[in-house]
């Protein structure tokens, strides 16, 4: 009897597992997949809210669907809500009382719908929300004047993006009714114009965001609260900030991708960290104009008022404090000189990129340069020398330095040598030399015994590397020789023992013959471009994990089986642009059967097949059945022509036979003859 109570116990249990299991998968049969008090839902197709959730959940998400409306009691069943998306929807119309009782809402995405339609509800609805922190209205069709309307009952809002719509004008009734905003964003709508005091209410704003508009110039800014202003992708022809004695607390500054023709007026006192210029069209021009005749009034009328500005164009003298700046972008600009003390000023400047000016020379020198330097970008340039000091020994400290695509035909021999924390180096695409073992080129650049240099790039110099010592002393893992002639490797020989990446792009002659067993910490090799013949089976014993062997001249890879080290640790090969055989592409198939590598280039690897070309993902049965009787041996030969042979010979005797009838008949009357016993 007890054991039937056990038994029957279990069953009970089982039962009520099985219904519960039941139970929760119907809670799932919406679509929607629920994590703790999250409810996902998106992409399911849904036209309303799921009204078969836990009522508990606190987020839930419902983008991409197609709902048009919130009704009244679309969300009532879900009090505890504190964030809902609903981006990517087809939302036009929102219920006056479609919030009323979720008082703890404190996210709301409303992001790519059609509010615009019924925004006026929608402005009722928020009415309702009065914890609401975060809210999204980008891509919705809204102008300003909606926008006004919308944002009237949001006193408690602190993040609001407004992206991706028809907003022409701001003025200064726009954001009234949200003065505890903390960021706001107004990317890529239409703004052409922002009246005096539009922001004077939003005195906790520190992010604003205004990029991809159509803003011709900033005059009079005066915005001390802000510490972030992003005016990217604009047509600012001008900045200028207010000439107070307060203190900025702006941070980050970001004018790029706009048409200013001058280094913007900065505010004399600032926070200033991060300075964005890129892609303008400043410059100075004091060696082009009169100085004496550079003074400008500007007229600026505002509000019934006129103000007169005067203006020095001309002035190389920068009067804010830049003192505090450390990352400082002027690239894609026409500076073809800066003016002495210039950067000399940013003494706490790390990071400074000048690529892509029109910069002719530049002085490395320490009253010039800040010590606190430790990344600068001269690439891109038309740079013809290098000023240095040549009596100090405290240069740079620079450990990222890239004077790639000047016109450099020379550099001072020992220019790096003092950087005692140099890393990186890029020289590439300048006429230059290494210098080597012998001391006899005074025209060389010497990087010996750099005990700091990590990563080295001189492709494209048309150097020749021929003899060893020119990387004496150094512990580099990335040498970047592309583009140049390597005649051997002994040549590169000190950098064996550290080096990890290596390229070799058309760098090496057809015939090169190379031993890469000393590379054993060697992961990647670019050989492309180099007309090879054959593979170095050196390589099998390394363990690569990215080898490229493009635009050579290989017609097989010796892999044979995939015992070879090499096999074991590839992750990714190029092999295209080879004359590869299609009756021998066995090494092929052993390379397909490894899951673990990657021919990244397979879909444009060719092969040559009676003097065609065909890509070897589409060679075709009879290329195959060709290739067999091709490759068949000496055994197949001899199998099929045996009976062709033995037949010919057979019709050559009965010939041989039958036009000689003498020789018949001696044979016949022989066979005839009696023999004796």
């Amino acid at each position: 009897m007890a054991i039937v109570s056990v038994w029957f116990s279990l069953g009970c249990m089982y039962l009520a597992l099985s219904w519960w299991d039941n139970a929760v998968e119907g809670r799932r049969f919406s679509g929607c997949r629920l994590v703790s008090k999250v409810a996902d839902c998106n992409r399911l197709q849904l036209s309303s809210v799921p009204q078969d959730l836990p009522t508990d959940i606190e987020e839930l998400f419902l983008d991409f669907n197609i709902i048009k409306s919130l009704d009244k009691n679309s969300l009532s069943i879900y009090p505890g809500l504190k964030n809902l998306s609903l981006r990517s929807n087809r939302l036009e119309l929102i219920h006056i009382e479609a919030f009323k009782g979720i008082i703890n809402l404190d996210s709301l995405s409303l992001q790519d719908n059609n509010i615009a339609t019924g925004y006026s509800l929608v402005s009722k609805a928020f009415m309702f929300t009065p914890s609401l922190k975060n809210l999204d209205l980008s891509k919705n069709g809204l102008n300003e004047a909606m926008v006004t309307i919308l944002l009237k009952n949001l006193n408690s809002l602190e993040y609001l993006a407004v992206d991706n719509n028809i907003i022409m004008r701001l003025d200064d009734t726009v954001f009234t009714g949200v003065s505890n905003l903390k960021e706001l964003s107004l990317e890529r709508n239409y703004i052409y114009e922002i009246d005096s005091g539009t922001f004077e209410r939003l005195v906790n704003l520190k992010t604003l965001n205004l990029a991809f508009n159509n803003l011709p110039c900033v005059i009079d800014f005066g915005l001390t609260q802000l510490r972030v202003l992003n005016l990217s992708f604009n047509h600012l022809e001008w900045f200028q900030s207010q000439e107070i004695d307060v203190e900025f607390q702006l941070e980050l500054l970001d004018i790029s991708h706009n048409q200013l023709l001058f280094f913007p007026l900065l505010p004399k006192w600032h926070h200033l960290h991060t300075l964005l210029l890129s892609d303008n069209r400043m410059r100075f021009y004091a060696d082009i104009f009169d100085l004496e005749s550079s003074y400008e009034d500007f007229l600026i009328m505002e509000n019934n008022s006129t103000n007169i500005t005067t203006v020095n164009l001309w002035e190389e003298e920068i009067i804010s404090d830049l003192s505090t700046l450390k990352f400082l972008d002027i690239s894609m600009n026409q500076f073809k000189y800066l003016p002495d003390g210039f950067i000399g000023k940013m003494t706490s400047l790390t990071s400074l990129k000048l690529d892509w000016n029109c910069l002719e020379t530049f002085s490395v020198l320490p009253m010039e340069i800040a010590s606190s330097l430790t990344e600068l970008d001269l690439s891109n340039n038309e740079i013809l020398e290098l000023r240095v000091d040549n009596v100090s020994q405290n240069v740079l400290g620079l450990r990222y330095f890239n004077l790639s695509r000047n016109n450099l035909q020379k550099l001072p021999r020992h220019i790096f040598s003092s950087m005692s924390d140099i890393a990186t180096i890029d020289l590439s695409h300048n006429r230059l030399n290494l210098c080597s073992g012998s001391d006899s080129d005074m025209d060389c650049v010497d990087i010996r015994h750099i005990t700091s240099l990590r990563h080295l790039h001189l492709s494209g110099c048309e150097m020749e590397l021929d003899m060893q010592g020119h990387f004496c002393g150094t512990a580099l893992t990335y040498l970047d020789l592309s583009d140049n002639r390597v005649n051997c490797l002994h040549s590169l020989m000190d950098t064996s023992r550290t080096l990890r990446f290596l390229s070799l792009r058309n760098s090496l002659e057809c015939n090169f013959s190379a031993e890469f067993s000393a590379y054993q910490s060697l992961k990647f090799l670019d050989l492309s471009g180099n007309n090879l013949t054959t593979f170095p089976n050196s390589l099998t014993g390394l363990s690569l994990q990215s080898l490229d062997l493009r635009k050579n001249n290989l017609s097989s890879l010796p892999f044979i089986s995939s015992y070879h080290q090499i096999l074991r640790s590839l992750n990714i090969l190029y092999i295209s642009d080879n004359p590869f055989d299609c009756c021998e592409l066995s090494w092929l198939n052993i390379l397909r059967r490894l899951s673990s590598i990657n021919i990244s280039d397979l879909s444009r690897v060719t092969c040559k097949f009676s003097h065609r070309r065909m890509l070897v993902r589409d060679i075709s049965e009879s290329v195959h059945h060709s290739c067999q009787w091709k490759t068949g041996g000496t055994l197949l030969y001899l199998l099929l022509t045996m009976p062709i042979s033995l037949t010919l010979l057979m019709a050559l005797l009965l010939l041989y036979l039958t036009f000689k009838e003498t020789l018949l008949q001696v044979l016949k009357r022989r066979c005839r003859r009696s023999n004796s016993y």
